[in-house]
């Protein structure tokens, strides 16, 4: 397949929808914790343009213990990177467990049902959702794109219905939905196995791009201030104008100097105060 898509203008795109860096390397970590269990920890967005799924796969082939842990805390990424690290991992020679540690959004989750076993921490959660891209051109492009994109859905089905008790068209619901799933919800309908006691660490990704992301889950249930893009964004998301988006996310950066410009002034005048 001819993976056009992957360019540098489409990369830097790709990079500003995920708010985060390309040049950050350090997404995996595969450690030999003895000579019978290898651990693999996948924390951050998977694949193109941020990383080359194929370092996983390599390191993975020279694996010979008789387990391989898989942590896994990613809000997904690229479909393609990740369906290659999915069937690495189920074709692999060890036991392979899988384990969700706090979050497997998107590509992810597939990626958790490689394990023969799948855990996840209680409080953690699995989010599936159909794929889709950030796409130009004219209307046969599109339409490609289109039949591309319901051809991975089908995969994307196939797989999860494969490995839960969930049947192909309540996949295919959940898919179009958006579906997060707690690690009660995710047991119940077969997506993991064993639900860990204790604490999973916080997700701390950008999850805006995604519709229906619970309350308190990623960077932005941490007051985190939009920057002026992001506001532009939003708000062209919910149906503004591209004027009308720029205008307003201007006028919210003014205000928040302004805002800035206040509140040093305030403080002053409470040191005064206070002597």
């Amino acid at each position: 397949m001819n993976l056009k898509y992957r360019n540098q203008r489409n990369a830097e795109a790709t990079a500003r929808y995920w708010n985060k860096p390309i040049d950050k390397a350090d997404w995996y970590k595969i450690e030999a914790l003895s000579d019978d269990n290898t651990e693999l920890m996948i924390y951050d967005v998977i694949g193109w343009p941020f990383n080359d799924a194929g370092e996983i796969i390599r390191a993975l082939a020279g694996v010979t213990s008789k387990t391989v842990t898989v942590r896994i805390n990613s809000p997904g990424g690229d479909v393609f990177d990740a369906m290659a690290i999915f069937n690495a991992l189920q074709a692999h020679k060890s036991k392979v467990i899988t384990r969700v540690e706090s979050l497997a959004a998107s590509a992810a989750s597939f990626i958790a049902l490689a394990g023969k076993e799948v855990q996840a921490y209680q409080n953690a959660m699995v989010m599936i959702h159909d794929p889709w891209v950030l796409a130009a051109g004219n209307q046969y492009d599109l339409r490609e794109i289109a039949d591309i994109l319901e051809k991975i859905s089908g995969n994307m089905v196939d797989i999860y219905s494969q490995n839960s008790n969930v049947g192909k068209k309540e996949i295919r619901d959940m898919l179009k939905a958006e579906s997060w799933f707690t690690a009660k919800e995710a047991k119940e309908k077969g997506f993991i196995d064993t639900i860990i006691d204790g604490k999973a660490v916080k997700a701390q990704f950008d999850l805006s791009m995604f519709a229906h992301v619970p309350d308190g889950l990623g960077e932005e249930s941490q007051g985190r201030e939009l920057t002026r893009k992001e506001t532009e964004r939003a708000l062209r998301n919910a149906g503004a104008s591209r004027e009308y988006a720029r205008a307003m996310a201007a006028k919210r950066a003014d205000a928040s100097d302004e805002c800035v410009a206040i509140a040093e002034e305030i403080k002053k005048t409470i040191s005064i105060i206070g002597g």
